[in-house]
């Protein structure tokens, strides 16, 4: 156990109390809680706990789909349909959700319909209409610093990395990239009224998703807002007939943003049986009285399959799944308009399915609920939005060194202008190689594990000295606008913005 530094240092350097704030921001989380645990913060396990967890498995999970996507695409397809070599065990039904990041985007828009909705919808059950809108104005006003904020200092380091020659020579000058840059931030991840035009946002392309959060995040709220005052079946029937709506229309991120609002309204209703269970049981004097019961083993056993049949259709291929076994029976029951939309319509629709009951059975199922409340899922989760943001960078300023190459042969002829010398193996893919099944497996498996600790530590850096203080310095704003004669502050009543 460390204390910060008493000994004087030389006047040279920074004062040691400054170094002392620079060695905790560049050291990992985990590792400074456990050096300095005067510093370390508190963190509690609350109701909702386990959708953090499920969330950062699901950022970490992301950022192996993209790795695997961007270095060993021999991998992605289904396995046996590999055209040029044998496929590798990793590309089996269920082992290939390890590297299937696509499907994790829609347990993200369930998450965050969840997340986003649940203190507005408590404050329903509670009868205190002013608490609910205050949460929901709350939330409405420090969303887009939620979410923008980090995506501009990171698309911004983009930039720098790309002036001073990390990312390849500087294809333009300092101030034609930051102009190119200021029409990314401008046009492609803050402008969300229009996120279908275009899904490939210069600087990081994974962050396409953020416009399309920030849009259903507003819708949301409106929607919440909109039946605040109605009964309670008629709130959850017309979330249910606005889920049926959405996809009627093809809009497959409307639809999980919703259900995310239905299972928020189903897990309030469930603690607010178990409350009344409870009291019951006081009342009456028994021992068995706090306790509940949990479904019955039919609805476990339902519980269990639809975990199932998410990891299956999770491992979705982005190409032939028409030859795939078992998708291509969903595939052919894709309805309309789906079927017909594009060609990865179709793994929309049941991404989308599949998240909502994933989402679903993990809060249901005890044994996976502890799972993701655990000590991993939890620092995960706290870090899992600064992991999407950041592994894209970081491997794209590492990887190419840390992977290398099998042997590349001369090309051309020797005087010829496009002659190319041989370069003998280099790096992970050329000490194990890329043509046997175990060799791209091998590969695979030691360049993640090389690769994951820099996007760690940068996700962990970049989640305490971005995103936190982005989180804070919204919360600041919102309080220092406010009109007091408007009621509490959000703060005052412990309102955070949780997705």
């Amino acid at each position: 156990m460390l204390s910060p530094p008493t000994a004087s240092l030389p006047r040279l350097f920074l004062p040691r109390q400054t170094l002392f704030k620079i060695l905790l921001a560049l050291l990992p989380s985990f590792l400074s809680d456990r050096l300095f645990p005067d510093h370390k913060p508190t963190y509690r396990v609350h109701p909702t706990s386990y959708l953090d967890g499920l969330r950062g498995i699901a950022s970490i999970i992301v950022f192996f789909c993209h790795y695997t996507e961007n270095n060993f695409s021999a991998l992605t397809p289904s396995h046996g349909l590999n055209v040029d070599r044998p496929s590798s065990f990793i590309q089996l039904p269920y082992f290939r959700i390890i590297f299937s990041g696509r499907p994790m985007v829609h347990i993200f828009f369930v998450i965050s319909g969840f997340a986003l909705s649940y203190k507005p919808i408590k404050a329903l059950h509670a009868r205190d209409l002013d608490k609910c809108y205050t949460a929901l104005a709350s939330s409405t006003f420090r969303r887009a610093f939620r979410l923008f904020g980090p995506c501009v200092v990171s698309t911004f380091m983009v930039l720098c990395l790309r002036q001073t020659g990390y990312l390849g020579p500087a294809q333009e000058t300092l101030m034609e990239e930051v102009w190119k840059w200021k029409g990314a931030v401008f046009h492609q991840i803050t402008w969300g009224w229009d996120w279908d035009r275009d899904l490939k946002p210069a600087y990081d392309i994974h962050l396409w998703t953020i416009p399309i959060e920030f849009a259903h995040s507003m819708l949301l709220f409106m929607v919440v807002l909109m039946l605040s005052r109605v009964k309670l079946h008629v709130r959850m029937g017309s979330v249910l007939g606005l889920m049926g709506y959405c996809l009627m229309c093809g809009k497959w991120a409307g639809f999980e943003f919703l259900a995310g609002l239905f299972l928020a309204e189903v897990f309030v209703l469930k603690q607010e049986g178990k409350k009344q269970k409870e009291w019951e049981g006081e009342r009456e004097g028994t021992k068995e009285g706090g306790m509940v019961m949990g479904p019955g083993m039919l609805v476990k056993g339902l519980q269990v399959v639809m975990i199932l049949v998410g990891l299956f259709i999770g491992g979705w291929p982005n190409r032939s799944a028409d030859k795939t076994p078992g998708i291509s029976w969903f595939l052919e029951r894709t309805p309309l308009p789906f079927a017909e939309m594009d060609h990865l319509a179709p793994q929309k629709f049941w991404f989308g399915l599949s998240a909502v009951c994933t989402v679903w059975a993990v809060g249901e199922l005890d044994f996976l609920r502890r799972f993701f409340e655990g000590g991993l899922a939890q620092y995960c989760g706290r870090i899992s939005y600064a992991i999407y943001i950041m592994h894209g960078p970081v491997m794209d300023t590492i990887q190419a060194s840390i992977l290398g190459h099998v042997d590349i042969p001369a090309r051309g002829k020797p005087g010829d202008a496009n002659f190319k010398e041989a370069l003998p193996a280099a790096g992970v893919k050329g000490f194990f190689g890329v043509k046997t099944p175990t060799q791209i497996t091998l590969s695979w498996f030691f360049g993640m594990w090389m690769i994951g600790p820099f996007v760690f530590w940068a996700a962990d850096v970049f989640w305490r000295v971005v995103d936190n203080r982005i989180v804070d310095w919204g919360k600041r704003l919102e309080n220092w606008c406010l009109d007091e004669d408007t009621g509490p502050s959000p703060r005052s009543q412990g309102y955070s913005v949780a997705a």
